[in-house]
């Protein structure tokens, strides 16, 4: 089969590499699926050039690529569902595998997929990571009903869906990007847009409930002046010393700070596909790419030119 793989951490440009390599076989209780799509995160092309090594299992040689879609193609013993030939979407924690998506088969464990309908195969392999991570932001930050959220970064993947998944649940979302993006984020129709390279700090409509910061760019002094007294801080991406003493310092502290640790959930994927069939929330796809152009989808994720996901058709 082909499969997208690195031999050396570096930069991806320079290191990914597509290969012929032998197709899996599903061990005990796992599936072979054929990958349909593949939704890109900035995550893949980190994890390529060697940022955070202590939290994920990416050590070359690898595959890259977390979150997909396909079909059902064959069951290890003691499977019998998704049935052969069933839709699925799914996906690799490289907290505890190395990732591998960008091919044409995948092995996962049985647990790890969720059957969904064939006509939703594009649009639901954005939903494992980014969909799911907005969902575990929110549920980190204790949101509540009439909250109001600032949404920092909310033109990327795991922002457009922060946006969405706040309003649906109850919250009064506000929403940070660039001059550019702008256009972008009325379509995800915030309570208010901030252009955050030009606005000053203190107009963009604090102090908030909570702060979602999906590009893991806010410092203490931002929170000083964004956060309310019993605020909630998350960020998608871990920070040293951050990420080891915020938990211990929480409780000391005014507000509360916390770094997202991705954690697969069947029931978040599953109500986040309900969301998905029921019209209520709507993924940010700016731009696809066939099998043989993945690495300019990398690239591209990696300029931090892309606005929301990018989709990779790999079969």
């Amino acid at each position: 089969m082909r499969a997208l793989r690195y031999e050396a951490f570096g930069p991806v440009a320079a290191v990914a590499r597509m290969v012929e390599t032998a197709q899996p076989r599903p061990a005990a209780g796992q599936l072979l699926v054929r990958v349909r799509y593949a939704s890109i995160n900035p995550l893949d092309w980190k994890l390529v050039e060697g940022d955070f090594k202590l939290f994920f299992k990416s050590k070359p040689p690898a595959g890259i690529g977390t979150e997909f879609s396909g079909t059902v193609e064959a069951h290890g013993s003691g499977v019998t569902q998704p049935a052969i030939g069933a839709s699925v979407v799914g996906f690799i924690n490289p907290t505890a595998r190395p990732p591998g998506v960008l091919q044409q088969f995948v092995v996962v464990d049985a647990r790890d997929v969720l059957p969904i309908e064939v006509a939703d195969l594009e649009t639901a392999c954005t939903l494992p990571v980014a969909g799911v991570s907005a969902l575990q932001m929110c549920r980190l930050a204790e949101l509540k009903s009439g909250q109001r959220v600032l949404v920092h970064g909310a033109a990327g993947g795991v922002g457009s869906f922060a946006v969405q998944v706040v309003r649906m649940l109850g919250g009064r979302p506000v929403a940070t990007g660039s001059k550019q993006s702008q256009p972008v984020l009325a379509t995800l129709e915030p309570e208010a847009r901030v252009e955050y390279t030009t606005q000053k700090l203190g107009t963009w409509g604090g102090p908030f409930n909570v702060v979602l910061d999906c590009a893991s760019t806010l410092g203490s002094t931002d929170l000083d002046i964004l956060l309310a007294n019993g605020g909630h801080y998350v960020r998608t991406l871990p920070a040293f010393p951050g990420t080891i003493l915020d938990p211990l310092l929480n409780s000391l502290r005014p507000i509360k700070r916390q770094t997202l640790r991705l954690r697969p959930n069947a029931d978040d994927l599953r109500t986040l596909v309900t969301w998905l069939r029921r019209g209520r929330i709507k993924p940010l796809i700016s731009r696809h790419f066939a099998f043989s152009e993945a690495l300019a989808a990398l690239e591209l994720s990696k300029s931090g030119r892309a606005h929301g996901k990018l989709v990779v058709r790999v079969a």
